[in-house]
């Protein structure tokens, strides 16, 4: 059949979690900011996904970046 509904959620969490990195030049703090987590959180998924540095964009984490809504944050 094709990918569990965990396995899929993994893949749009990682690449969210893309995005929001690219989008804050690699502050964790602001990329958590914009996916509305804790610090902590970001840093413990950032773990799991083997994301220690921001990662060049893949086509499918471009479609996903810009689907992010960004606010400008004072930092």
């Amino acid at each position: 059949m094709g990918k569990g509904l965990k396995q899929r959620v993994e893949v749009l969490e990682r690449r969210l979690i893309v995005a929001a990195l690219k989008k804050t030049d690699g502050v964790q703090a602001r990329a958590a900011k914009v996916l509305g987590i804790s610090e902590r959180v970001l840093r413990y998924k950032i773990r799991k996904y083997s994301l220690e540095a921001p990662t060049k964009l893949s086509n499918r984490d471009r479609i996903v970046e810009h689907s992010i809504p960004f606010r400008k944050t004072d930092g």
